[in-house]
């Protein structure tokens, strides 16, 4: 069970100095197993601070880096929006509500910049990481990117298509404001569109049999490209048992979609400096 934030055992502000940068990067290796060479390098998170970007970071009471949270600038046609690049809290730190304080404090920062939307991608299978996304910050999700990033070398993917959803978080909504407040963000009146079952723990399926883990994965990518293309959503995340479901509802926002290309280009172009 996740603990209330300890203001008293927990910091969380931007990282500063060259070797709080060079801890997230250590971070990710730690939390994601990622090989190397997969993980965000220092610079790009230098030149983040510089470009209307940001990397908050959890400082523990000693002072040691114990979670982060880093995000781009972005644009999709004349709309201003923060990519979350990542976010990661140690072994040893996690279900102490790091996660969602680092998300808030990044949502605080974005309102202090203007900018009213945060967008990511998630695994769709990892359901505590959905539950977070959708019931806990009030976020919701529209778009499938299969293998989105191609072979991914890291001990979370297992060697699977690196699938993806696209969390959209609209700051200012009653969404945001309800899941904030407690609640869920979900209308209890609005009668569910659709729900698609995922496992509550698919990164033991996938050490036991990988490839009932691949079947799953084909089988809920299927699922919710069909829910997407007749127009649902993900608005929340239940739990019954050992089984998560999604809960996808008509959504007719209207918001900027368009130009995906053009963002993922000028992400694709600051990694690519990063490494000059």
């Amino acid at each position: 069970m996740t603990q209330a934030f300890d203001s008293t055992e927990y910091t969380i502000r931007p990282c500063e100095a060259p070797e709080e940068f060079g801890a997230c990067v250590a971070l990710q290796k730690q939390v994601f197993g990622y090989a190397e060479g997969e993980a965000y390098p220092q610079r790009l998170f230098v030149n983040l601070t510089h470009i209307g970007g940001h990397v908050l970071g959890a400082f523990a009471s000693t002072g040691e880096l114990v979670g982060f949270v880093a995000s781009m600038p972005a644009w999709r046609d004349d709309r201003r929006y923060y990519h979350s690049l990542s976010l990661g809290v140690l072994p040893g730190h996690e279900n102490r509500g790091l996660g969602r304080e680092l998300k808030m404090a990044q949502r605080r920062t974005a309102l202090a910049a203007g900018i009213d939307c945060i967008e990511w991608t998630y695994d769709p299978l990892r359901a505590k990481n959905a539950f977070l996304n959708i019931e806990r910050l009030g976020a919701i999700a529209r778009r499938y990117l299969p293998n989105y990033y191609g072979r991914v070398e890291s001990r979370l993917q297992q060697g699977l298509p690196s699938d993806r959803l696209m969390a959209e978080w609209r700051l200012r909504s009653t969404r945001v404001r309800q899941a904030f407040a407690g609640g869920s963000p979900r209308r209890s009146t609005t009668k569910v569109a659709a729900t698609v079952a995922i496992p509550s723990d698919f990164a033991t399926l996938a050490d036991k049999d990988l490839a009932a883990a691949r079947a799953r994965q084909s089988q809920v990518r299927e699922q919710l490209q069909e829910c997407f293309a007749r127009g649902l959503a993900i608005t929340g995340v239940t739990r019954d048992g050992s089984t998560y479901s999604y809960l996808l509802d008509e959504w007719d926002y209207k918001g900027p979609q368009k130009s995906q290309r053009r963002s993922m280009t000028a992400a694709a172009t600051v990694a690519r400096h990063s490494r000059l």
